[in-house]
């Protein structure tokens, strides 16, 4: 099978967005499947190239969030690569022009088409204005973008029960539950391993409780909640240290809240870590932290799983359904309440861990894998009958 994934987010960008496609991506072609992406990037990144399956276009940087970049492609080219290619089903995993771009090659060209619903968009007004009023106008107009948006698709997927809901709500009935995978096998890898060469990296004393938080650096993400919940935490449990990983345009907002509550010491900012060191971090985690959201799965906490480190998650968010409360993590609702929870954990965790590890299995890539092309080979035969329909 020949596939196409759109989006407005590939590599050297690294999120949630990024890390799905990657997995599906590695798995898909294990399989013999060829899959081709098409993303925004830099003159550098086309230049430098060698990958004959990824196609970057032309783009501008997104001003209010550098990192991310808009496509200004002429619509027909991705429409003549899919024709040459010979492509058999697309995927969308953007919204901007990328994903416009996948819903002309499909009408143009007859080719089925899906789309995932990865981000709420609209819960990021803040990076177009900071006037709250002004925020409420174009929370609304994002959600009737992405209702007229995700309606061009014969099925959308929502990675959780939470984002299903959440298209529902707005009249979209065409929505399916499939979480992204992981590739549990390397997170399993970790589970109960030893941690003291990743402790001395990092000059962690082994007496040390060790916190983490994994993702984009972002406001909407939450992470103030983590920070002013700490000095309560320090008085139950003093030697400790937080690991904020990750990076975004909140990276020094967050340092300096931490360094004007005289928190230096206890927290670590450790920038973007590459996937090999990472997962030796969750070898020595007592417990995952996600304040966040605004995810539609947080594909970091089912990683926090695999490793056997309980996540703690915040209450009525889409991560908050994987969580069994008490039994491979906690779903807290205030920062006294995420205080008792990371307490509970850290006491807990010989008997929690275990118990995250083994609700991480249903996120194998694998079996996820197996789901999703199972949905590509019904929109095909449907298409196929659709098209043998209209030319009799």
């Amino acid at each position: 099978m020949k596939i196409a994934f759109f989006t407005d987010s590939y590599l050297p960008n690294v999120d949630g967005v990024v890390t799905s496609i990657c997995n599906y991506k590695k798995e898909l072609e294990a399989r013999g499947h060829k899959v081709y992406v098409f993303s925004p990037g830099t003159k550098q990144q086309k230049e430098i190239n060698k990958d004959p399956y990824v196609y970057y276009f032309t783009s501008t940087a997104f001003k209010p969030y550098p990192d991310y970049r808009i496509a200004l492609f002429n619509f027909l080219a991705p429409v003549k690569l899919i024709r040459e290619h010979a492509i058999d089903v697309i995927h969308s995993h953007g919204i901007a022009t990328t994903g416009l771009a996948a819903i002309r090659s499909s009408q143009k060209l007859g080719i089925p088409a899906i789309a995932t619903f990865h981000t709420i968009v609209p819960n990021a007004s803040h990076y177009i204005t900071s006037n709250q009023q002004l925020q409420g106008i174009v929370h609304s107009i994002a959600w009737k973008y992405l209702t007229w948006y995700y309606s061009h698709y014969k099925k959308v997927i929502a990675p959780s029960n939470f984002a299903k809901r959440l298209l529902e709500e707005r009249g979209l009935k065409n929505a399916i539950v499939h979480p992204s995978g992981i590739d549990f096998s390397r997170y399993n890898a970790v589970f109960n391993s030893e941690s003291t060469s990743i402790r001395k990296a990092f000059k962690i004393k082994n007496n040390e409780r060790v916190i983490i938080f994994v993702g984009r650096i972002a406001l909407e993400k939450n992470l103030e909640e983590i920070i002013e919940c700490a000095p309560t935490l320090l008085n139950t449990v003093p030697k400790i240290k937080i690991l904020i990983i990750g990076k975004g345009p909140a990276s020094e907002h967050y340092k300096q809240l931490v360094k004007n509550k005289g928190l230096d010491q206890y927290f670590l900012f450790t920038g973007y870590l590459d996937d090999d060191v990472l997962i030796k971090v969750y070898s020595m985690a007592d417990a995952f932290v996600f304040p966040s959201k605004f995810d539609t799965q947080g594909l970091a906490v089912t990683e926090s799983l695999a490793a056997g480190v309980p996540a703690i998650v915040k209450e009525n968010s889409a991560v908050a359904e994987y969580i069994e409360d008490g039994k491979n993590g906690f779903i807290y609702s205030n920062n006294f309440d995420l205080v008792e929870k990371i307490v509970k954990i850290i006491k807990n965790k010989k008997i929690m861990g275990p118990n995250a590890n083994v609700s991480a299995r249903r996120f194998d890539i694998k079996k996820n894998t197996d789901e999703l092309l199972t949905v590509y080979e019904m929109l095909i035969k449907e298409e196929k009958i659709k098209s043998a329909y209209s030319s009799s």
